[in-house]
């Protein structure tokens, strides 16, 4: 169960989506504790990797390189 939990709280992306996320973890048995370990986690991880610049812009027309 605590993997269904954290593939919810990893594809979490705004604070309501997590606090939701947050929820269901809770629901499913995960210990608050884990859940913030493993958000902690989560954050750290995205700074490393940090992703790909995208290759449009918002009005949807391609970026010069």
């Amino acid at each position: 169960m605590h993997e269904i939990a954290k593939l919810i709280l990893e594809h979490a992306e705004t604070l309501c989506e997590r606090e939701d996320a947050v929820r269901h973890a809770l629901f499913l048995g995960m210990p608050l504790n884990e859940i913030e370990v493993y958000l902690d986690w989560l954050e750290i991880m995205r700074k490393e990797t940090p992703r790909p610049p995208p290759s449009k812009d918002p009005e949807g027309e391609e970026l010069a390189e």
